[in-house]
């Protein structure tokens, strides 16, 4: 009888100190600060030329993550599905610098990388294979363009033309991939 008496004030107790801990960490300042700009002046260059090259053809979305615009195939069983996870954290951290959307309803037409120097680095060349193989697999045209100081935009919009024009039964739409099943 006397435990239990004792027990009660001692949940309240406790209680009262995890409200507190957690409390303060509502309170705490994060370590975060504003990335000054999004785009480098090189994309910014590269976004405004792909922008005059499609006009009001197309929706632009930069950096965009690839797990937004690629799903894994098969869906997740459960949260330990190592093989549905193998594959979502392989485009999970990744991003392409553009993707050209449909303006209304937002289907997929288009993605768009901006390849500089590095992409020249064995590592990159890697990744490169990669983003391009999952792309394919996907059936999204993924289209590169070299970075430059200055950027032809009759030449991105010959490129790009091929893509912009009314998709084709069964194609990808943008989705919003927040959630790791989607």
């Amino acid at each position: 009888m006397m435990a239990a008496l004792w027990g009660l004030p001692a949940l309240i107790v406790l209680y009262v100190l995890v409200s507190l801990v957690f409390w303060r960490r509502g309170k705490e300042t994060l370590p975060y600060d504003r990335q000054p700009v999004l785009n480098s002046p090189t994309e910014q260059a590269f976004y405004g030329a792909v922008s005059r090259a499609v006009e009001s053809s197309a929706m632009i979305a930069c950096k965009v993550r690839i797990a937004d615009v690629l799903r894994v195939r098969f869906r997740k069983r459960h949260a330990r599905d190592q093989r549905w996870w193998r594959y979502f954290r392989l485009i999970s951290s990744k991003h392409v610098d553009l993707v050209l959307c449909e303006p209304r309803g937002g289907r997929i037409l288009v993605a768009i990388e901006l390849d500089d120097r590095s992409h020249g680095r064995a590592d990159r060349k890697r990744r490169d294979r990669f983003v391009d193989r999952a792309f394919a697999s996907a059936g999204i045209p993924l289209v590169r363009f070299p970075a430059r100081g200055r950027y032809n935009v009759h030449e991105i919009r010959a490129q790009l033309a091929p893509h912009l024009t009314p998709p084709q039964e069964g194609s990808v739409v943008c989705q919003n991939s927040k959630s790791p099943t989607a």
